[in-house]
This record gives structure tokens, C-alpha cells and sequence, in this order.
């Protein structure tokens, strides 16, 4: 009874307030994107929304140790992610930024950890209630494709999406004991996603997880030169595929016959993309874009209706510029790019392959900001996974 007062005694650490908020955020942001919405509505996703960013500002100017050119330089990039909050109305970024700005001092394998858990617990208690019928399972047929389930999810690919993200955790967790058991694992989920959601680029980047992986791991063997070679170049495909996915869609030509099939290929992306251009302009830190997606009810009924009126922009690239500005998309992939760059140097190859991973899903797919799915931009200022808790041995490790 002693020890049980002392603890609740005890003074609230940053960490420990930082994962506590981080819990309640997922919690939250996660049912947003289920077919739970339409009895939450978005009030109670935004106010919990400002709860945390409001808690997550008091850990960084109230308990994180920062110089004061430190706290100078976080306010600068807190003043951009609210002002193209304000002009976009979208708060991912202004949650990211904080979440981000916040994880001074907190162990990313304890965010990872409550990351992983907290969003298995979800996603399996949302698919078990869907198949209960206690809330709806949204359905979608297309023609010459097989049905596609989401399971209380708001889309498939949704649904695949956020198994993907749980595996990348997964990789992170388990990376020291990774091994051909785990793989097979990896690939089964894959295949099943492929009978539930028929959900192309998750599935890909699922069976990707094995060659990033493995190279990876081989990389650290000081004997596997080529191997560290081809892992210290992942992020390359950071800036390549960001400036692919502007340049092909500001040149796409619908009477190409090669970007016509390219543009079929990823469901008529391309062609949306142009489209907002077209209907917006590039801004520094902003805009509002109205989008009407296929995910839940309301975007089912424009499914059924041959997509008539449908506008969304997937690639999390485009969306960058085009809703939160030039401005925040140049910071993002410098974020980004120091992240796995620094991996490499610190010989913590886990994080820069699985960085490879996101970038490759969020070249057509748009969660890059959504803390639900991808928390691996909180690497930036987190103490990194301490390369003794995984083993640093070669003797040790298993690379196959």
C-alpha cells in the first residue's frame, strides 16, 4: 500500500507524459478513421485534437531542458505548422509538429512499443465489432476485381495501410531477432490482406520488408560493403520519389498512351492530381482543399455512384504541397532525410529501412501525417533505440 501512495505521489516526468498523451491521441485519431465516426462525430477528435497539442507545448517549454536557442528555433517551427493549420484547416500538422517537437528526452522504442500496442488493441477490437455487426463493414465491388472488405475501417486500402504501419513497427521492435519465421509471418499477413482488401501497394510493400530488411541487417557485418552501400543510399528515394510525384503529375498528358497506362495503374492518381492544380494554386504555407474521398459511408455512396464527384489527392507528397505549402513540404522531407541519413551514420539501419518503406507507400498512399499510421517522423528528436539494447555483436545476430 506504501509503494502504491508513493508512486501516485510522484512527480509526472516528459516521458511519461508524452506517452500518456500519445495513447490518448491514438485512441482517438484511430476511431476517427473507422466506420465508429458517424456516432463520434469530429468534435470530440478535435478537441482531444488541442488537448494534446496544448499538453505537448507544456512538456516543451515547461519540463524538456532546451537553451534558449533551442526553444527559439521549436517556436519558429511551431509559428509554421500553425499558420498552415490556420490557412489549410487541417490539424495533422500542427499535431505532428508537436508531437514531433515533444519527443526531446522520450525513448522512440517505448513510443514505438505504445505505438504498437495501442494500435493492435484498436484495430483488433474494431474488426471484431464489425464482424459482430456492431458497427458497419463497408464493402466494395469492382468489376474485374475481387471484393473488398474494410472491416470497420473507413476504406480497404485503410485497412491494409494500417496492418503495414503495425508490421513496420513490428520490424523495429523485433529487428535484433528478425529471422525467416518472422518473414514467412510477414508474408502471410500479405497474402491474407490480398483476400480481404486486394489493397496492391500495402501488399507490395509488406513482401518489400524482406529485401529492405535483410540488406539491412547484412549491412552491419563490417565484411558486407555492397550491403552498407545499398543501405546508406535509402535516402535517396526520399527527395526522388517527392519530386517524381510532382514532376509526373504537373506533366501528365491523359493522351499519352504510357502515362495513360501509368495513371490506370495507380487509379487514375495522375489525373487527380493534375486536377488539383488545376482548381488550386502553390502556396507557401497553405490552403484549404475541399476533397471528397470513397472512405466511409458517404464516400461508399459516391462508390456506387460511379465516383461522380469523387476528388482526393493519395500521394502524401502532392498533398504536402498543395494543402500545407511549399514551405512545410521542404521542411518535412529535410526531416525526413536527416532522420535516415543519421540512422546510417549511427549504424541503426532499422529506422532508415523502414523509412524506406514509408516512403515508397507514401509515394501513391496519403497517411505521411497521420500519427494513426505513421509515428516513425518522431525519430527526429527522440533518443534513438541504444544500439547495445539490440545487441551490437555480429556473433550475435541472425540475418536470415
Amino acid at each position: 500500500m506504501l509503494k502504491i501512495k508513493e508512486i501516485l505521489r510522484a512527480p509526472i516526468n516528459g516521458q511519461q507524459l508524452y506517452l500518456g498523451v500519445l495513447v490518448f491521441y491514438l485512441f482517438f485519431s484511430f476511431l476517427r478513421n473507422t466506420t465508429f465516426d458517424p456516432y463520434l462525430g469530429s468534435r470530440p477528435f478535435n478537441l482531444a485534437s488541442y488537448i494534446c497539442v496544448a499538453l505537448l507545448i507544456f512538456k516543451i517549454y515547461f519540463l524538456d531542458d532546451y537553451k534558449l536557442k533551442g526553444k527559439i528555433l521549436i517556436t519558429f517551427f511551431l509559428l509554421i505548422a500553425v499558420c498552415s493549420w490556420r490557412l489549410s484547416t487541417s490539424n495533422l500538422i500542427i499535431v505532428m509538429a508537436a508531437f514531433i517537437m515533444a519527443a526531446k528526452d522520450v525513448s522512440f522504442t517505448r513510443i514505438i512499443q505504445c505505438y504498437f500496442y495501442t494500435t493492435l488493441i484498436l484495430l483488433v477490437s474494431v474488426v471484431t465489432f464489425s464482424l459482430l455487426g456492431v458497427i458497419k463493414d463497408l464493402v466494395f465491388v469492382v468489376h474485374g476485381r475481387a471484393t473488398r472488405y474494410a472491416l470497420g475501417i473507413v476504406y480497404p486500402t485503410d485497412l491494409a495501410s494500417h496492418v503495414l504501419y503495425l508490421l513496420l513497427a513490428h520490424v523495429y521492435l523485433y529487428y535484433n531477432k528478425l529471422n525467416w519465421r518472422y518473414y514467412t509471418g510477414y508474408v502471410l499477413i500479405a497474402l491474407l490482406l490480398k483476400f480481404i482488401t486486394d489493397a496492391r501497394l500495402s501488399i507490395i510493400c509488406i513482401l518489400l520488408i524482406l529485401p529492405v530488411v535483410w540488406t539491412a541487417k547484412l549491412a552491419e557485418n563490417p565484411q558486407s560493403k555492397v550491403a552498407h552501400f545499398i543501405t546508406s543510399l535509402y535516402w535517396i528515394f526520399i527527395p526522388v520519389l517527392a519530386f517524381i510525384s510532382f514532376a509526373g503529375t504537373y506533366f501528365f498528358d491523359n493522351t499519352n498512351h504510357i502515362y495513360y497506362k501509368i495513371d490506370h495503374l495507380l487509379s487514375g492518381r495522375l489525373s487527380y492530381g493534375l486536377m488539383s492544380m488545376y482548381r488550386y494554386h502553390f502556396t507557401m504555407l497553405g490552403q484549404k482543399v475541399e476533397e471528397n474521398g470513397l472512405g466511409g459511408s458517404k464516400g461508399l455512396s459516391v462508390f456506387h455512384h460511379g465516383n461522380v464527384g469523387y476528388f482526393y489527392i493519395d500521394s502524401s507528397y502532392l498533398r504536402l504541397i498543395m494543402i500545407y505549402g511549399l514551405l512545410v513540404t521542404i521542411i518535412i522531407l529535410g526531416l525526413m532525410i536527416t532522420i535516415s541519413v543519421r540512422s546510417v551514420v549511427g549504424r541503426n539501419y532499422a529506422i532508415t529501412a523502414i523509412l524506406l518503406i514509408v516512403t515508397l507507400s507514401c509515394f501513391v498512399e496519403q497517411h505521411l501525417l497521420e500519427l494513426s499510421y505513421n509515428p516513425f517522423l518522431l525519430a527526429l528528436l527522440a533518443n534513438p533505440r541504444i544500439i547495445s539494447e539490440v545487441n551490437i555483436n555480429w556473433k550475435r545476430k541472425s540475418i536470415v
